[in-house]
């Protein structure tokens, strides 16, 4: 899972040897990952260090600009690979922190901080701009001179790599939150700007919604993103570090899914470096003939090389999604207060009961009334927590695969055991339990004649079990 995710500009002041100079101080300042040897003659940039469960890995691609630091190693909660990458041609910073859980994980829950180094960075005044923001551990306060821009942001009219959090004083005139716990929290993945005390936000213009007291706006770099918003009704929040940690959640829930470029992750630097030593290898086709064996042997093994990292990465990225998916799904309840508590019934895969809930909300509101109390608490429930449609996905897929059912092929087998189907073939019919509960059992013909046989059981089983 990714635990944290960011890409901020750094001043062009921030050169590759501050940056190796950083990471090694970065590791030496630590209380538990400090290894006891790490010197740097500072003459070579491909520097590698280790010792039993971590590794430090430092490397220079001048021919893409950009030097990499991989930290990685294995404790109680899995494998961590941390990785700080400096684009020393354009002027950024790529940070993300990895969690791949093994057999003996503890249960963990990931918590939202910054980490040291994107700290030290800031601290030390490397940390560059956003379209005029200051990447910062502290708010910044909307003035006569910049309440033009806060309209543009909210009217998405401005390119930010940052996400940004406005916050209103409440009718009181006061802070609904500590706004410098917030900036602290999301120093590096977010901007932090509060309306100062001559109530300047009131008199601005926009057309995302109308001012109120106590509103907080959430603003992503993603322009088919809304802008959303949490009303305190004008009164300063009972439990503003509930508030925070909500804000906290819905910005982090956004940065650790942006995908980010090849050149800016350390597999996609490895093997954008790895093609462009291919392509060194194949540019001198006279060298090639001349020297035919021994270029073969390597060209080939390069390629080899080049298939396994594509796989391996494949595999990694569709584990990652995989596990963020079910992060986010998690992470869409944390730290609210819930408008339902569970009863007995577990969800069989991650989010079921809230996704089957808010189906059935989704299908009331349409037979209902709009512009009522029930209409209005519906919709609000429905736009403030995360509805994938899952139940709707599954109908389609047994639909899919049950069409034309003659009999039960290995490959039928496997795709309903990946919707959680255990198949029983003792008797004359096959027994499909969903997730093995007895409650929500189907029984099919080994063989079948009937066209519409398929169709009959999609429509049982969506009954019954979706």
């Amino acid at each position: 899972m990714i635990t944290y995710s960011t890409q901020f500009p750094v001043d062009h002041l921030y050169t590759k040897d501050i940056f190796v100079d950083m990471v090694i101080r970065w590791n030496q300042g630590s209380k538990y990952d400090k290894f006891d040897s790490l010197e740097w003659d500072k003459k070579t940039y491909q520097l590698s260090w280790e010792e039993p469960r971590k590794k430090l890995s430092i490397n220079d691609y001048e021919g893409l600009g950009v030097v990499a630091s991989r930290f990685w190693k294995e404790d109680e909660h899995g494998v961590w690979r941390t990785d700080f990458i400096l684009n020393y041609a354009r002027n950024y910073l790529t940070i993300r922190v990895t969690l791949e859980t093994t057999e003996f994980t503890t249960d963990f829950y990931p918590s939202y901080y910054p980490p040291f180094f994107v700290k030290k960075v800031i601290y030390e005044g490397y940390a560059g701009e956003d379209c005029g923001l200051p990447i910062a551990n502290s708010p910044f306060r909307i003035t006569e001179e910049t309440k033009k821009y806060v309209v543009d942001l909210l009217n998405k009219k401005t390119e930010l790599s940052l996400p940004v959090v406005i916050v209103t004083r409440t009718s009181e005139g006061i802070m609904p939150i500590e706004l410098n716990d917030l900036a602290f929290r999301l120093q590096g993945v977010a901007h932090v700007l509060e309306e100062g005390s001559d109530g300047l936000f009131a008199d601005l213009q926009f057309s995302e919604e109308d001012r109120r007291p106590g509103k907080i706006y959430l603003i992503f770099p993603n322009k088919n993103m809304r802008v959303r918003t949490m009303n305190l009704n004008g009164e300063k929040a009972e439990n503003p570090d509930l508030i925070i940690s909500r804000i906290v959640n819905e910005i982090y829930g956004y940065t650790n899914q942006v995908m980010r470029l090849d050149v800016d992750t350390w597999e996609g630097i490895q093997n954008e470096n790895l093609h462009q030593q291919n392509i060194s290898l194949m540019s001198d086709q006279k060298a090639i003939e001349e020297e035919n064996a021994e270029l073969y042997e390597v060209f080939e093994k390069q390629l080899k090389k080049t298939e396994e990292s594509n796989e391996q990465l494949n595999r990694q990225v569709q584990k990652l999604t995989a596990e963020n998916q079910a992060l986010r799904m998690k992470l869409a309840s944390l730290d609210k207060v819930p408008a339902l508590y569970l009863g007995e019934e577990r969800d069989f895969y991650s989010g079921e009961i809230r996704e089957i809930i808010l189906e059935i909300l989704s299908e009331y509101q349409r037979n209902y009334l709009a512009n009522t109390r029930r209409d209005h608490i519906i919709k609000d429930l429905i736009e403030n927590n995360e509805y994938e449609k899952l139940p709707a996905k599954r109908r389609e897929q047994i639909k899919k695969i049950l069409k034309g059912y003659r009999t039960l092929t290995r490959s039928l087998k496997s795709e309903l055991e990946a919707l959680g189907f255990e198949i029983s073939d003792d008797g004359k019919h096959y027994k499909w339990s969903y997730y093995g509960d007895h409650r929500y059992v189907e029984t099919v013909s080994k063989t079948s004649s009937d066209g519409r046989a398929g169709m009959n059981m999609a429509a049982a089983i969506d009954n019954l079990m979706f």
